[in-house]
């Protein structure tokens, strides 16, 4: 299944991120594959877009990623699929 994960930095934090990004890549967790990620301009938020078949993975995953800012995690579907 497919997750879009809505991540809010904590002010400040969008360099830090993009920097520990950088270094250690988009996700370490087995069972998990990372598609594409955004990040707004003109805001804090950055957009991700992940791949699990156990919920759970992507919700550890996305968690390592919890001292910068708040998640929330969406179940997605292609608009073809729908």
């Amino acid at each position: 299944m497919k997750f879009m994960v809505e991540f809010r930095l904590k002010p400040d934090r969008k360099n830090k991120v993009l920097e520990a990004f950088e270094l250690r890549g988009p996700n370490r967790t087995p069972g998990v594959t990372f598609h594409q990620g955004w990040i707004g301009t003109r805001s804090d938020v950055i957009f991700v877009v992940a791949e699990s078949a156990d919920e759970s993975l992507l919700t550890k995953a996305a968690q390592s990623w919890a001292e910068h800012g708040e998640i929330e995690i969406h179940p997605i579907v292609d608009v073809q699929q729908y």
